[in-house]
């Protein structure tokens, strides 16, 4: 019987871009379990091929540019990243982190680089260039996940901000909300990092808008802040944002959140034939 069990386990339910799902990866999202690597870096890649796309498209064809300044980089990188400091800039060279506005680093507790699918902890740093601050969204501030964002911070800072910037700011995002149990931390990450890219989306859809109504002659006129100033305003209207996770970033949304993502992975195994 535990022959057929584990036979039944490593049984594949979905190949999609570099990711492959197994029966144990998918039923991580019956809860209540912790997300491991897999399911992350699935997320990730459908966010990368799938849903920024249709929210860029959602938005008009003057969002079409903010897919391509989007970097999401799954756990497998993060964690090279995280413990070989020494190789960030040649690691993040070939995905040239310059040209890009948005990027998004799931960030695991595990200390060990031995052991690559370790950890207990989820958590999301996010690099947001137009205030230069690698912003971390932590579901559960005290577990200790603060000191590996710091160490990811330092190692990627430099080629993510460029030669001619300042090292980016960390900032510890308090608005956050916080987990209820010890096990979703993980779901917290994935509701994150799809709600920054929509976030990206609709920013660069409305700065598009408003210069093309300004060029037109149409609206308002637009305000072009340069410098430290124009920095500052740009972090006040993502804090403006962050301020608002409370209202429906509920335990009961993760909870939805867990059901939607294993409908979503059954979806695609079924229309692939996989």
């Amino acid at each position: 019987m535990a022959t057929k069990r584990r036979g039944e386990d490593a049984a594949r339910v979905l190949s999609y871009g570099d990711v492959l799902l197994r029966v144990q990866d998918v039923v991580l999202l019956e809860g209540p379990e912790w997300l491991n690597d897999q399911i992350v870096s699935f997320w990730f890649e459908y966010l990368d091929e799938e849903h920024v796309a249709a929210a860029a498209a959602r938005r008009g064809p003057e969002a079409a540019s903010a897919r391509a300044s989007i970097l999401l980089l799954p756990p497998a990188t993060t964690f090279l990243l995280m413990h070989g400091a020494d190789m960030a800039a040649e690691v993040l060279a070939p995905l040239k982190p310059a040209s890009r506005g948005l990027v998004l680093f799931a960030v695991n507790d595990n200390t060990d680089p031995s052991r690559a699918a370790g950890g207990s902890h989820w958590s999301l740093l996010a690099y947001h260039r137009p205030s230069n601050t690698l912003r971390h969204y932590d579901s559960s501030p005290g577990s200790g996940n603060e000191p590996n964002a710091r160490r990811l911070a330092a190692a990627v800072g430099p080629a993510l901000a460029g030669r001619s910037s300042p090292a980016p700011l960390l900032v510890q995002v308090g608005a956050m909300p916080r987990q209820v149990n010890g096990h979703d931390c993980g779901v917290y990450v994935l509701a994150m990092a799809r709600a920054l890219c929509e976030w990206w989306v609709e920013e660069a859809a409305g700065k598009a808008g408003a210069a093309a109504g300004k060029a037109e002659g149409e609206g308002p006129e637009v305000q072009v802040v340069e410098g430290e100033a124009g920095v500052e305003e740009e972090e006040a209207r993502w804090v403006a944002r962050e301020a608002g996770l409370g209202e429906w970033l509920t335990a009961r949304y993760v909870r939805l959140m867990r059901a939607k993502v294993r409908e979503l992975i059954g979806a695609k195994a079924e229309s692939r034939g996989d």
